[in-house]
């Protein structure tokens, strides 16, 4: 399988939750087939999305990985087919839960479009369960088939009919042209995406994330360097298509940030079509390589011409945080510097950066020390940050492998700290805090944050 980097295993140390179906119930449908992780297999998590402030299209709470799927014939209780696929999966404070596959590998069965086929390489398969999971939906994006959608139900019928939203188009880059910059130069895509992750919550928007090579066209057509960078690509019903890039290695060129320069490491930018390529709006914010200031700028193209957007948005602030996070009579302090594995969001109003980081810890248990998958998002709506731990490994006292810790940042002191810690030897530990400058205040909350974990059991055909 396709990874960049290398995958952690959450097993027991979660407390078993991965690997299982443990969806309260899979959605039945009349021809008694239905998509669950492998028993035997485990997700490999790759990263998490934020509660509160999360930077859409990216799914509110959602936590990403993979692992092998299984086609299973319910009539038989046999397996026909299995596959690798990333996932994502998350649920909200109502009870709602979602879960959207990319299929990676085709492993065994016959690959087509039938009922018990095991679905071919870059399907999108969606599914939807609302509190109660009575109502739900299914949607399938198969290569070379019509997209579907079924509204499920439980004693009244499925109701299947086809889609005018393709998710597909989310996994081409030719879904969105090439990326102007200042002074006349062109970014390109060249060669395939590698898929790292998706979110997205089908038929409404999907994201397919990954690493891209693009190279720097002059004015003339001319290659006058090229990056690696960290994409993410997505679309929507309204039939908007948008392209991140956080570039991750320069090349070839001169980095920096004139005309004729290839974006340094660190650099955002972001292209946001609203009319099939012909008027994009595009973001840039250019890390300097002489220690000035960065180069940020939105440029709206339209046909009377471009025009410059007033722009408040750092979305390279997003790629460091070093602030302690307020946690259990302590704090967790970031350790080292974190690896970027991913960007989203819609520069200029909102950005995610997503990495690997370590910490440690000390509270009231003690000290210990874990990892975990790390997204900042930064947003111009009232200059708010968060930041969303999910602890892949851990030692001492620190929170298990599987916990989830978000904070949200106001400024001026204000912020709110949840944490969903998880238990080898009971329930959760789940708390809410609104921290001021005048105290500290415990909220009242029920949600799971963890429950993202098991919602990947899915009822198909």
């Amino acid at each position: 399988m396709h990874r960049p980097r290398l995958a952690r295993t959450l097993g027991a140390a979660a407390g078993g939750l991965l690997g299982v179906a443990l969806l309260p119930a899979a959605v039945a449908f009349a021809d008694s087939y239905e998509i669950i992780p492998d028993p035997s297999s485990t997700e490999t998590l790759t990263g998490v999305y934020g509660l509160e402030n999360t930077a859409p299209p990216a799914e509110s709470g959602s936590i990403q990985g993979y692992q092998e799927f299984e086609v299973y014939d319910t009539s038989t209780n046999k397996v026909v087919g299995t596959f690798d696929a990333d996932e994502s999966n998350s649920s909200d404070i109502s009870g709602d839960t979602n879960t959207e596959l990319l299929v990676t590998q085709d492993l065994s069965g016959t690959v087509g479009t039938a009922a018990g086929d095991t679905p071919a390489v870059n399907s999108i398969i969606d599914t939807y369960s609302y509190a109660g999971d009575e109502f739900g939906y299914v949607y399938t994006d198969y290569p070379s088939s019509t997209p579907t959608e079924t509204f499920t139900t439980v004693g009244y019928g499925d109701f299947p009919f086809s889609s005018s939203y393709d998710a597909l188009a989310s996994e081409s880059d030719t879904s969105v042209p090439p990326i102007s910059l200042t002074g006349g130069d062109t970014i390109v895509p060249v060669g395939a995406e590698t898929y790292t992750a998706v979110s997205g919550a089908a038929p409404y928007d999907t994201d397919i994330q990954g690493t891209q090579l693009f190279d720097v066209d002059n004015s003339e057509g001319t290659v006058i360097g090229s990056f690696t960078g960290y994409v993410t690509t997505t679309t929507d019903a309204a039939g908007t298509n948008t392209e991140a890039i956080l570039v991750s290695q320069d090349l070839s060129g001169t980095a920096g940030t004139a005309a004729g320069d290839v974006p340094a490491v660190g650099s955002v930018i972001d292209s946001i079509d609203y009319d099939k390529g012909a008027y994009p709006e595009i973001y840039t914010d250019l890390v300097s390589t002489t220690g000035g200031a960065n180069v940020i700028s939105t440029i709206h193209t339209s046909p009377l011409g471009d025009f410059s957007i007033p722009t408040t948005l750092d979305a390279v602030s997003a790629e460091s945080d070093s602030s302690p996070i307020p946690f259990d009579g302590g704090d967790i302090t970031p350790a080292g510097q974190e690896t970027f594995t991913g960007i989203n969001g819609l520069p200029p109003a909102d950005v995610a950066i997503q990495g690997t980081q370590e910490f440690d810890v000390s509270d009231s248990a003690g000290t210990g020390t874990f990892d975990a998958d790390v997204t900042t998002t930064a947003t111009t709506a009232y200059n708010e940050t968060t930041e969303t731990l999910l602890v892949t490994s851990s030692t001492g006292d620190a929170p298990a492998a599987g916990s989830v810790i978000d904070v949200a940042d106001y400024g001026y002191g204000f912020e709110t700290v949840y944490s969903d810690v998880v238990s080898s030897t009971g329930p959760n530990v789940i708390t809410d805090t609104v921290v001021t400058p005048f105290g500290d205040f415990a909220l009242p909350t029920a949600f799971d944050a963890t429950s993202g974990l098991t919602a990947d059991t899915i009822g198909l055909f």
